[in-house]
């Protein structure tokens, strides 16, 4: 008797510990988006309001902290934060007090692991790189410099609490439409990059899940907690079709004209 009474309170409680847990990992991701936000005005104040950019006025579009297993065993980092193999976290690190973690969603499985190019370095080497970074806010609208190419700043959005800057993701940067962003314009479908043709290298991922994970009934029931250009961290809810459906007065169309990853210029 005293077992299958314990065996019911067991039945009973392990459900709510695991949406305890769950909420504790979302609470850590919204505390570190919010010190990532921090990270950028820091950056920002010192170079001139402008985030990270390379000479072609977008962050690198890479996933590594360092080159290799055997780098990182060493803790010998990338040195050039412009490098093509580039995580963008790279860039702010001095500003992060050197703490890698920062950038690590205690809900992300893994982050994209570039299996295309022949790496096989396993999830716990990009796991530090899980927060993706809009791409969009950099390339949507540029200006040519004597230094290069160089993007808006943030300051220069007239919506910037609708402007996404860095969310939970499954890519290190998001710069395509449909392909790896959620508010893909105009389209049908959003994350089809992931969805399709990345898919087969990866049938050990639920990469719809990178995107949504917190909360659960993953992806379904799940959230992709965002840093908006104005400093709030918000969830944005599982979609699949970028927004609403024909009969609720959307379809393919509603999305032509949002403006979460290419923001409005003032």
């Amino acid at each position: 008797v005293v077992i299958a009474i314990i065996a019911i309170l067991a039945a009973m409680l392990l459900p709510a510990l695991a949406g305890a847990k769950e909420k504790g990992k979302q609470a850590y991701c919204i505390n570190s988006l919010h010190q990532l936000d921090i990270v950028f005005h820091m950056y920002e104040d010192d170079n001139e309001d402008w985030l990270h950019h390379t000479t072609g006025g977008s962050p690198p579009n890479h996933g590594k902290w360092y080159m290799n297993p055997r780098m990182k065993a060493a803790r010998k980092l990338i040195a050039d934060p412009n490098s093509g193999d580039a995580y963008w976290g790279l860039a702010y690190y001095n500003y992060a007090g050197r703490n890698i973690r920062l950038w690590r969603c205690p809900a992300a499985k893994t982050s994209d692991e570039w299996r295309e190019n022949g790496l096989k370095y396993g999830a716990d080497f990009w796991l530090d790189a899980s927060y993706g970074i809009n791409g969009r806010f950099f390339s949507a609208k540029q200006f040519r410099g004597t230094r290069g190419s160089h993007p808006r700043k943030r300051s220069q959005l007239i919506d910037a609490n609708q402007t996404i800057i860095i969310q939970d993701a499954g890519e290190q940067k998001m710069d395509g439409g449909p392909s790896d962003n959620l508010a893909a314009n105009g389209a049908a479908e959003n994350l089809t990059q992931w969805k399709y043709s990345l898919a087969p290298l990866y049938p050990d991922i639920d990469w719809v899940s990178e995107w949504f994970r917190h909360g659960s009934g993953k992806p379904y029931g799940a959230s992709c907690e965002t840093l908006w250009a104005d400093g709030h961290a918000s969830p944005i809810r599982f979609t699949k079709d970028c927004g609403r459906t024909p009969q609720q007065g959307g379809g393919p169309d509603f999305m032509t004209s949002i403006h979460w990853y290419t923001g409005l210029p003032l």
